[in-house]
C-alpha cells in the first residue's frame, strides 16, 4: 500500500472513530425528558431521520416507562427519584407515540407523547 492510501485508511478510520461518516457527520440528538405528575415533558420531541437520538430519561414522583412500539419497540424503566440515559438510531420517518406503560397507578395511562422523525 502506497503511502497515500494509507494516509486516507488512516483518516477515515480516525473520522470513523470520532462518529464521523466519511459521507457525513452524524448528528448526536441529546433529549431530556422527565416523568412526573402524570405527564411528560417535553410531550414532544423533533429529530432528523438517522440522527442519533440520546435520551436522559428521569422519574421524578414514581416510577414511570418511557415506552415507543413499532418501528422502534424501545421500553425503559426508571424508579421514583431515578434517571437512566439510552440510545437509538431515528432511522424510520414519521410519527411515533410515546407513553408510560407501568399499571401502578391508572392514571400511568394518560402519560402521552409524540416522537417526530422528520
Amino acid at each position: 500500500m502506497t503511502r497515500r492510501a494509507l494516509i486516507v485508511v488512516g483518516i477515515a478510520a480516525a473520522a470513523l472513530w470520532a462518529g464521523v461518516s466519511v459521507r457525513g457527520r452524524t448528528q448526536v440528538r441529546e433529549v431530556v425528558v422527565s416523568g412526573d405528575g402524570f405527564a411528560f415533558s417535553p410531550g414532544r420531541i423533533e429529530v432528523q431521520k438517522d440522527d442519533l437520538v440520546q435520551i436522559k430519561f428521569t422519574a421524578k414522583d414514581i416510577a414511570h416507562s418511557f415506552t415507543i412500539d413499532v418501528p422502534y419497540r424501545i421500553s425503559k424503566r426508571a424508579g421514583a427519584g431515578q434517571s437512566i440515559v439510552f440510545e437509538f438510531r431515528a432511522d424510520e420517518a414519521g410519527r411515533f407515540p410515546f407513553y408510560c406503560n407501568l399499571t401502578q397507578d391508572e392514571r400511568c395511562k394518560q402519560m402521552k407523547g409524540e416522537l417526530v422523525v422528520r
